[in-house]
């Protein structure tokens, strides 16, 4: 924490739907080419227009002429309908539990639940989430307690409790003692560490 100074986390000030449309055409992709990637789906919209219904009537092959792989359609696709459908309630997430939210998000094909924690973190600023399925986060505990190996999740989750209720604090602190900067939803993402 001396090394790194105050925590400056802070949620995006983006709208859902566009984080996770984001954490989508990240996964997978050095940080450079998928932020053009995103760059070039976000033209496709208006300012401020990517909506559900916009992003059901764009064609797929316009989605792959920016360079979108056809996998990746299919999830922003189901993610727009379940959005649309009321399947997915955006709006509602905000009041639901993490456990909740991580369930209603999981629902959407191509995110899981790392995905669903990295929303919980940069969009939500829920407090106490803890990634143990993070690399950058399994790195950082081998190194801050001399594990010869990666620590497998339930030796990551005991260390962790010390942490409750501040996880996500404890996280950040983690991240940036590898001086990770990898996170889909930060101003400059670069390669995920989790394909979903």
């Amino acid at each position: 924490m001396a090394r790194c100074g105050p925590c400056t986390l802070q949620p995006r000030d983006l709208e859902p739907l566009v984080m996770l449309c984001r954490s989508i055409v990240y996964q997978q992709l050095s940080g450079k080419a998928a932020g053009t990637i995103m760059a070039r789906f976000l033209g496709l919209y208006e300012p401020d227009a990517l909506t559900s219904d916009a992003l059901l009537r764009t064609t797929d092959d316009t989605l792959r002429g920016i360079g979108l792989s056809r996998q990746k359609i299919a999830y922003l696709q189901d993610l727009a309908a379940k959005v649309q459908d009321g399947t997915l309630p955006l709006a509602a997430l905000p009041m639901h539990s993490d456990a909740e939210v991580i369930r209603q998000l999981t629902q959407v094909k191509g995110i899981g639940r790392w995905t669903a924690e990295m929303f919980l973190i940069f969009a939500l600023g829920r407090p106490d989430v803890f990634p143990v399925d993070d690399l950058g986060i399994r790195k950082a505990i081998q190194r801050v307690y001399g594990y010869k190996r990666l620590p497998a999740p339930v030796t990551m989750q005991r260390h962790a409790r010390k942490w409750i209720p501040y996880r996500t604090i404890a996280t950040w602190y983690l991240w940036r003692s590898l001086e990770v900067a990898a996170i889909p939803f930060q101003e400059t993402p670069g390669e995920s560490r989790n394909a979903v």
